[in-house]
């Protein structure tokens, strides 16, 4: 009796500890995606996700919103470190485990309300003179590696906005589901741009760090799993966009 509990205490331990793995966990501010609410407290839809994700994996660690460029380093670098929400890439792919997608949507160039401006290809985008991107983004990554010499990097997207309105970029990188919250900071409205060029589309997902154990990442896509099949994903989805259709089938071939 006393080897047949030993044993399954071996068994167990092992799950356990791995589901009490402590982590670090980041996010960028990405309105509405991930925001600092007027209480003080994180919210948006990918805050709300990764939420209740740690509820149902029984992960309790705080997440921390920082700057793009360190998340992004750190989830690299770093063994359990998890950062949200990430595009997933050809390039990205084999980096980061993957638990999603939560968001699905296309990034587009974006000029003045006023402009004349027409872009029918990349190539045309090429001749302009500047075109704002967010640093170091799927956006400047895509278009650096289609071998755009003419990117304006900033740190975040309401940057780029006001350097739109004031004159200072030709046209910036977005999506038109961050538009209107985009506007909004910057001071303006939706209304003052238009979208000229499509030139991406895209899923968004939760990224683990490689070297995070098996049993961790396993936890949380069940645990996305199970919010797909109880019907929680798409009430938050619907929260947030409620004209934008569910993501559809991850993508993990490129």
């Amino acid at each position: 009796m006393f080897r047949m509990v030993f044993s399954i205490y071996l068994m167990v331990v092992p799950m356990g500890s791995l589901l009490a793995q402590q982590l670090t966990i980041y996010c960028e501010e990405d309105p509405p995606f991930q925001m600092m609410g007027s209480d003080g407290q994180l919210t948006g839809l990918t805050v709300e996700i990764t939420t209740e994700i740690q509820k149902r994996t029984g992960n309790q660690d705080a997440i921390e919103m920082v700057p793009w460029a360190r998340g992004y380093d750190a989830v690299q670098k770093r063994p359990n470190t998890v950062l949200f929400s990430m595009s997933r890439t050809a390039a990205r792919n084999p980096l980061f485990h993957w638990v999603g997608p939560v968001l699905e949507a296309s990034y587009s160039f974006y000029a003045r309300a006023d402009s004349n401006l027409v872009i029918k290809n990349l190539g045309d985008a090429k001749k302009l003179k500047r075109i704002g991107v967010y640093i170091n983004d799927v956006r400047d990554s895509f278009l650096t590696q289609a071998g755009f010499k003419n990117l304006d990097r900033t740190t975040n997207n309401m940057q780029n906005f006001k350097k739109l309105m004031a004159g200072r970029v030709d046209v910036y990188a977005s999506a038109s589901i961050s538009i209107e919250e985009e506007a909004r900071a910057a001071g303006y409205k939706a209304s003052d741009v238009k979208e000229v060029f499509t030139f991406l589309h895209f899923q968004l997902y939760i990224a683990l760090s490689k070297g995070t154990p098996e049993g961790v990442v396993k936890a949380w896509s069940d645990a996305f799993a199970s919010m797909q099949k109880d019907g929680s994903f798409a009430r938050l989805h619907r929260k947030y966009y409620p004209a934008l259709p569910l993501p559809g089938k991850a993508i993990t071939t490129f």
